[in-house]
């Protein structure tokens, strides 16, 4: 009989948020399982306060020796029974899977994970599933049946209180109340071939700025504070106003953000993390696909949500993650998705 689920998620921003959804469903129908996560730093800021878990250990892949680190959380996890226990191995790097053998606890893994003969029971992925959902396929050995799996959904907290949001939930708050709609801008991501054109942002602004009732706000991490800076020098000088405008890139913590997400009427981004917070918080979404496919599993999952892509490029996708630069040199795929139509979208979504 399992007491205790440990899951090893190490990965992106995005694909800890989608984890939530497992941990979600574990937590709505065996309520009695107490459930750990190892993750990074970043993640326990995002999962920390998920009414799921039990508690949150940080193992930082990178700098320091690895195997301290492995000592570390195995030291963490010492009270914990092995017998009553299974370790789910959502990360599937040979390093993940190292440490899941070195804690010793029954282990279930991806068939595809690097160094997945270390794992005592194995899933294969299903590639027409969303990842959320591939994430809660861990837990079919356990018992937990497919259309609960299929109908699982990423959901994320708010600070009670919002005490992590300080000034920024109190701008957004003033806004509101002056009957102002909020639209994010979310332009950035690690990977080039994800981001819709910097000029094609400042023009979107532009135009969704032009409505008296409705603030851009631009989001993004403290990278991508020159993306950003880039995209509101290119927007016209009657536009560019701080009555139409708020800049939040770099100038937020995950608390911040996950106090302020829900205030936003619509979220407009790339293939990147943004897309799952507003999935988890049920923010209608504008999602833009360039050199990644939404039906790789990483779509929109709001309740209102529209995906744009170029229709017709036999050379889509071109990797998993999207490269740096367009292998073809084209980046049609992107350079052809054009204003009006994201423009469109926002509009077809702000009226419902």
């Amino acid at each position: 009989m399992i007491s205790t689920i440990v899951w090893l998620q190490t990965a992106f921003i995005g694909d800890i948020v989608l984890t939530s959804a497992a941990i979600n469903l574990v937590h709505q129908q065996r309520p009695g399982i107490k459930q750990w996560l190892i993750t990074t730093s970043l993640g326990k800021e995002v999962l920390g306060d998920c009414p799921g878990l039990s508690g949150v250990l940080v193992w930082e892949k990178r700098g320091g020796n690895p195997l301290t680190g492995f000592a570390e959380v195995k030291s963490q996890l010492s009270g914990i029974s092995n017998s009553a226990t299974v370790l789910l191995q959502v990360h599937p790097s040979f390093r993940s899977s190292l440490l899941a053998r070195y804690l010793g606890f029954p282990c279930i893994a991806y068939k595809e994970s690097s160094g997945s003969w270390l794992a005592g029971t194995r899933v294969k992925k299903i590639a027409v599933f969303h990842e959320a959902q591939r994430i809660a396929l861990l837990l079919e050995p356990l018992g937990f049946n497919r259309q609960q799996i299929a109908t699982c959904r990423p959901s994320l907290t708010r600070p009670p209180g919002n005490q992590e949001a300080g000034s920024v939930y109190t701008r957004l708050r003033q806004l509101k109340s002056q009957g102002k709609r909020l639209v994010a801008l979310a332009p950035g991501s690690v990977w080039g071939t994800k981001r819709w054109l910097p000029a094609y942002f400042s023009a979107l602004a532009s135009k969704l700025g032009s409505d008296p009732q409705l603030i851009v706000v631009f989001l993004g991490s403290k990278q991508e504070g020159a993306l950003v800076d880039e995209i509101i020098g290119g927007i016209p000088p009657s536009a560019a106003s701080s009555e139409t405008w708020l800049n939040l890139a770099g100038k937020t913590t995950i608390g911040e953000l996950k106090s302020i997400f829900n205030e936003f009427s619509l979220v407009v981004s790339g293939d990147s993390s943004p897309v799952h917070f507003a999935s988890a918080y049920n923010v209608p979404t504008v999602a833009i696909f360039g050199a990644t496919v939404a039906p790789m599993g990483f779509g929109p999952l709001a309740a209102h949500q529209q995906v744009l892509e170029h229709p017709s490029l036999p050379c889509r996708p071109c990797s998993d993650h999207g490269p740096q630069r367009c292998p073809r040199r084209h980046f049609r795929c992107m350079t052809e998705v054009s204003v009006a139509q994201v423009y469109t979208a926002c509009l077809a979504l702000l009226k419902k």
